[in-house]
């Protein structure tokens, strides 16, 4: 039924001989399909979740549905769907993050998940699937006052115009005067998406007075397969043209200048993809 080795195929669920696949078959961004065992000619395939804009990153079987995580720009989002394709119902997530989780079976009523931002160390989750309402069961303790921070995300362009997501974290109240010593991160290699995550090394820089800044570079998995191919190969300099335009927009905003500024693009990492 799957002998081809044309696409990915992760299976999700059955119903009895229906078999539920999360895949990239004519869908970069991956979709959700069904496949009944019975007649299992391609031809009789069905559609369950159309592929989207966002790229489906994860699909797990809760509560009689379908739980979907999403990459949204970069940042999660969460949609739940029914077993032939109702709703969605979107989960409203706490703030830009990013979420994982949501193991169970087929009938139970709720699952966990959890959230972790630039801000926020990763906390545990109970979320109701048939009404889509969460609270907070687990959360650890750090000594990191998160509510005195301020996540936003931006979009540059790059060299030849292709719009680039980033990040940027800092105290509230920044003034925007180009004093602000400000880390700049990016990756953009081996189809790894970079999400926002917690850390102490950030925290304590931001503490200081320091700006954190993400940029979502081409060559990483932010946006499915095409994004990923956008910077490998010949078209690798979309990887560091795509950097110097997040660094080049911090500096016109007012954030940083120059000498106030560090930059770390894991240069020897995203070089060794060329070939990929």
């Amino acid at each position: 039924m799957l002998n081809d080795f044309d696409a990915d195929y992760g299976f999700v669920d059955n119903d009895g001989p229906v078999f539920y696949f999360r895949t990239d078959l004519n869908a970069p961004r991956y979709r959700v399909i069904a496949v009944d065992t019975r007649h299992p000619e391609r031809a009789e395939w069905k559609e369950i979740i159309a592929q989207s804009a966002d790229m489906l990153q994860g699909v797990s079987s809760v509560g009689e549905s379908l739980v979907c995580s999403y990459l949204q720009d970069a940042r999660s989002a969460v949609k739940i769907f029914g077993f032939h394709g109702e709703g969605p119902k979107e989960l409203k997530l706490p703030g830009i993050g990013t979420v994982s989780g949501f193991g169970g079976r087929a009938n139970d009523t709720h699952t966990f998940f959890s959230f972790a931002s630039f801000t926020e160390p990763g906390a545990i989750y109970r979320l109701e699937v048939a009404t889509a309402k969460y609270a907070v069961w687990k959360k650890p303790k750090v000594d990191f006052a998160s509510a005195a921070y301020e996540t936003k995300q931006v979009f540059l362009q790059s060299k030849d115009g292709t719009r680039v997501p980033m990040f940027i974290t800092h105290k509230r109240g920044l003034a925007l005067d180009g004093n602000a010593p400000t880390i700049l991160y990016g990756y953009g290699g081996f189809n790894i998406p970079l999400t926002p995550a917690f850390s102490v090394s950030r925290a304590v820089w931001m503490e200081m007075g320091g700006v954190f800044a993400l940029a979502n570079l081409r060559g990483g998995g932010e946006y499915g397969a095409e994004w990923h191919k956008a910077g490998t190969k010949l078209k690798k300099q979309n990887v560091f043209d795509d950097f110097i335009a997040a660094a080049e927009w911090l500096i016109a905003s007012k954030y940083t200048r120059r000498k106030n500024s560090r930059s770390r693009a894991a240069a020897t990492a995203a070089c060794s993809s060329v070939r990929r």
